[in-house]
């Protein structure tokens, strides 16, 4: 009798959703415990397409960047105990970096990246281009989107240009990417799982931890958070997460504190200097608006790697709105656009990294909701349905023809198979056959550490091209200022460099200098201080 109490009334059972633990119908919330045979599928072809992409000519092309120099540098100065091979000034928080230190011995001691530290790097950051893709079909899936539609989704994130020429490269951003993805996932779970929305409040501070401008995308993941069927349910999650995420954040000011370095003040570093040069200090890029300002070339440049994916995108983003839970990728993919729209203060070249999937999800959220659209349509027209269907599909294959053909083929061709670092490398190779271990060199950062494992062992005696300027510890160092640095290596990116920073004593040292070998846009320059210096500068 007890148990005929509790069940429910023969008219209420019938009306009961099936449980959700028999079996992924078409509507049931994507789950990886419950991943049908076409999803299975879907995953490993995608896992494999984006992994060959990922992988294929690593170190070959895109050229290597002084900010992948100085991520790899940090990420086995961590490996030694500290945060950076110089002074740490707060520059950006420190996690990503030492994510890439906890994967980092993998890759160099299988012998990839061509021997080179930054080139078995890259390979790290494969990995979080990978399951960037994976994690992208999967919050596809979880807002229902149709499988080929979400195949589709991370099909265009795997080959646009502009998401694999960034993709590979040593950036954090490309660490923060899956965090703030899985976040997204977890957060818009169909399940009243307290711990779900825990856990994308420590995924975004981990994604915030490892490149700080991604916390542009909290208002829309806070929204993603409120599509719970009660109040109650939306106070408790938005709590949790706020609660934890909070908490996680707050260990960057808490390890400034401790370090006391949170605040300003004489001879030393700060997070409130830091902070103050990010935001107050640094120079701006202008306006989108102004004819050849930073902000404007820069967009420009987005524009040349892919076109299509960034004003499709866009629309699809408006169309969005049309469904209750894609509508975060429209407040997101708004988030974004509105500082670079409006703003006039410093805009990284790697901004765009982190809008890259939500608008090649938004691509393929539209699609599905123009699918569902043409299916509504159908029903009411049963004899109209097939030629639609068709209809629909010719317009989808040409448009995707369009997108990837003209520009697409050629820039991922060029990527693929370019050899844009051979320069590099021997430039590389010289330095170490013909420069004395015991010579003082300035060295990109996009080189330093390659070179300084290769025997000279000391940041002061092979040092950053920025360091003799920025860093307070060369004066101590080299009493004798730039007249102590015995050679100049000059890449591409050197002389733009010291212009934009003011580095005077760099300056200094390649002005009294003069070229010994040189391979293509790279060269060795021995410096030849005057003999009866009439300045007085160090």
């Amino acid at each position: 009798m007890a148990v005929a109490e509790l069940e429910p009334p023969l008219a209420e059972r019938k009306d009961s959703p099936s449980p959700q633990h028999r079996g992924p119908g078409p509507d049931a919330p994507f789950s990886l415990t419950q991943l049908s045979s076409w999803d299975r599928i879907t995953l490993w072809v995608l896992s494999a397409m984006a992994a060959v992409l990922s992988l294929w000519n690593l170190t070959g092309a895109p050229s290597y960047q002084d900010d992948e120099g100085t991520y790899t540098a940090q990420a086995f100065a961590v490996q030694s105990g500290s945060l950076a091979p110089y002074t740490y000034w707060y520059d950006h928080p420190p996690l990503g970096w030492i994510q890439i230190a906890g994967l980092n011995w993998l890759p160099t001691m299988l012998g990839l990246g061509d021997g080179t530290a930054i080139g078995a790097t890259r390979y790290v950051i494969a990995a979080f281009f990978v399951a960037s893709a994976l994690l992208l079909y999967m919050l596809a899936r979880r807002m229902k989107v149709r499988i080929p539609f979400a195949a589709l989704t991370t099909v265009i994130f795997v080959l646009s240009p502009l998401s694999l020429v960034l993709g590979r490269q040593i950036y954090l951003d490309n660490i923060g990417v899956p965090w703030l993805l899985l976040a997204f996932y977890l957060a818009l779970s169909s399940r009243d799982a307290l711990w779900h929305h825990v856990c994308a409040g420590i995924c975004f501070a981990v994604a915030v931890l490892s490149k700080e401008t991604l916390a542009i995308f909290g208002p829309a993941l806070l929204m993603a958070l409120m599509y719970r069927p009660r109040w109650s349910n939306r106070t408790f999650s938005v709590v949790g997460f706020l609660t934890v995420g909070g908490l996680m954040l707050a260990f960057y000011p808490l390890s400034a504190l401790l370090r006391n370095e949170l605040l300003s003040g004489p001879d030393h570093v700060s997070l409130q200097d830091a902070l103050s040069y990010q935001f107050l200090e640094r120079s701006g890029s202008g306006t989108i608006f102004e004819a050849g300002s930073s902000r404007a070339e820069l967009l420009a440049g987005w524009l040349y790697f892919d076109k299509y994916l960034i004003a499709a995108g866009l629309a699809a983003a408006v169309l969005c709105i049309l469904r209750k839970q894609s509508r975060v990728l429209t407040v997101a993919i708004l988030s974004f656009a509105i500082p670079i729209v409006l703003g006039q203060g410093y805009l990284p070249a790697m901004y765009i990294i982190g809008v890259i999937p939500f608008l090649a999800l938004a691509l393929g959220t539209g699609v599905d909701i123009a699918w569902s659209g043409l299916e509504k349509l159908g029903k009411n027209r049963p004899h109209h349905r097939r030629p639609l269907r068709s209809a629909f599909v010719a317009v989808l294959c040409s448009a995707l023809f369009l997108m990837s053909v003209p520009q697409w083929f050629e820039q991922d061709r060029d990527l693929l198979t370019a050899e844009t670092n051979a320069n590099w490398r021997q430039t590389l190779n010289w330095v170490q056959d013909n420069v004395s271990r015991d010579d003082v060199v300035l060295a990109p950062y996009s080189m330093w550490y390659d070179l300084n494992s290769s025997g000279w062992n000391d940041a002061w005696t092979m040092i950053a091209t920025e360091k003799p300027d920025l860093d307070k510890q060369f004066e101590s160092v080299h009493p004798g200022g730039w007249q102590e640095i015995e050679w100049v290596i000059v890449g591409p990116s050197v002389t733009s460099n010291i212009d934009s920073l003011g580095l005077s004593r760099a300056a200094s040292a390649l002005k009294h200098s003069t070229t010994v070998q040189s391979f293509g846009e790279w060269s060795i320059r021995r410096v030849d201080p005057p003999a009866s210096p009439q300045s007085t500068e160090r």
